[in-house]
């Protein structure tokens, strides 16, 4: 909580010092949404934020699964641009009683087409990764990519884009902070011993992401995108463990129920390839990942994969349109209704070990959804899922399925 207040802190006294160097900041609203902004337009303030309420009830198997709601998702955003070629963001979420930094960084726009950032954000991998939660076609993200994404590290990156391409190119690196006991110190009469504890920063691992994405067909009726990732990353850990995991196409569950940890790991190496189809109408979605998890010479290497497929039909309202910034698909236009279905497959159980912690794993699942684009700001959605667990699961073979529900609202 403290970084975050000294973070805002530091972007409200340098937005003021540039809107006072300029003129007064005036208050805009436009496309439902509003930020502040110069008369010369030079300095741009802009504060949003979003909530999403959750409630899933699931239809129990062998596992005892507790059906109920939560505040899913409870973030606040602060975004700050100045002569067109600086930006910087502080993305908070205040979910689940505890307070977690977000996207944090600093942008430097090299043209229209390219930009600079450093900070703390989502590495260039794939597509549902660095997709916001604001656009996913489901309440949950796909099991594979839950397992193996990167996720948010330290880091700086390079994006490039135009009609046909965009290229994602970053450096992260990954911290732990440490308490380590200092000095004894003793005290004449009375507490005769005192610990004292250090506080640290370490590497716990570093690495190169990258996510390259070319369009063949882009008109006014056809949509199609190809793209691949790569990741590799030093494991740096102390105890040299690396660790997968999924929560089965839920969040209000907490249960793991596929997961392994590797140990005597050196690196990891992992690709990924993603397609996208869209015509005014129908989408197609998908994204198959592979890892390698390299080890010490007298131990085997891990390996395991997973991939999900996609499709939406959009039966009012709206078309599919691709943003090329992204690399992904625009959301709807309000009013729009879409049915949904995802079919997912995630193995963590690597046939040729049989020794790491959880075993691993297969699960398959399939959801089918409908989505409610009520306003730009405001969106319903309703989620049927079934999943297939084998023997090797945490919890062992089993089936069971759930409904899930979501009214989010942004600003």
């Amino acid at each position: 909580m403290k970084n975050f207040t000294l973070s805002l802190l530091f972007l409200l006294i340098v937005g003021n010092s540039m809107a006072q160097k300029n003129s007064t900041l005036n208050w805009i609203f436009q496309n439902d949404t509003s930020h502040f902004q110069t008369k010369n337009q030079k300095f741009k303030l802009r504060f949003g934020g979003r909530i999403f309420a959750d409630a899933a009830y699931y239809f129990e198997d062998k596992t005892e699964l507790e059906s109920g709601g939560e505040i899913r998702d409870l973030r606040l955003r602060f975004d700050l641009a100045y002569a067109k070629k600086w930006s910087a963001s502080i993305n908070v979420d205040f979910s689940e009683m505890e307070v977690n930094m977000k996207d944090t960084y600093v942008k430097y726009s090299i043209d229209s087409n390219s930009f600079l950032r450093a900070g703390y954000f989502l590495e260039p991998f794939g597509i549902e990764q660095t997709e916001s939660t604001n656009l996913t076609m489901f309440m949950h993200v796909a099991s594979t990519v839950e397992a193996f994404r990167p996720g948010r590290n330290i880091g700086v990156e390079y994006n490039w884009w135009n009609k046909s391409y965009n290229l994602g190119l970053g450096i992260f690196g990954d911290f732990e902070k440490k308490e380590e006991k200092g000095s004894s110190y003793y005290y004449y009469g009375y507490n005769p011993y005192h610990s004292q504890y250090e506080k640290s920063l370490s590497f716990i691992g570093y690495g190169v992401s990258s996510r390259l994405s070319i369009v063949p067909v882009q008109t006014n009726w056809n949509i199609l995108h190809l793209g691949v990732s790569g990741n590799y990353w030093i494991v740096d850990n102390e105890d040299k463990t690396v660790k997968y995991y999924s929560r089965a196409a839920t969040h209000i569950e907490i249960e793991k129920f596929i997961g392994v940890k590797i140990d005597q790991a050196k690196s990891q190496l992992m690709y990924g390839l993603e397609l996208i189809y869209a015509n005014q109408s129908f989408s197609f979605q998908s994204e198959f990942i592979k890892t390698r998890v390299n080890r010490e010479s007298e131990y085997h290497d891990y390996i395991a994969e997973g991939w999900y497929a996609q499709f939406g039909w959009m039966i009012k309202g709206g078309n599919y349109k691709y943003n090329k910034q992204t690399a992904r698909l625009f959301q709807p236009n309000k009013g729009a209704i879409e049915l949904t279905v995802r079919y997912n497959e995630t193995d963590l159980y690597d046939t040729s070990n049989y020794y790491f912690t959880g075993m691993g794993g297969r699960q398959r699942d399939y959801t089918v959804g409908c989505n409610w684009y009520i306003t730009q700001n405001m969106m319903a959605k309703l989620n049927y899922s079934n999943v297939d667990l084998d023997k090797y699961a945490i919890n062992g073979e089993e089936n069971f399925n759930m409904i899930q529900t979501r009214l989010q609202f942004s600003f």
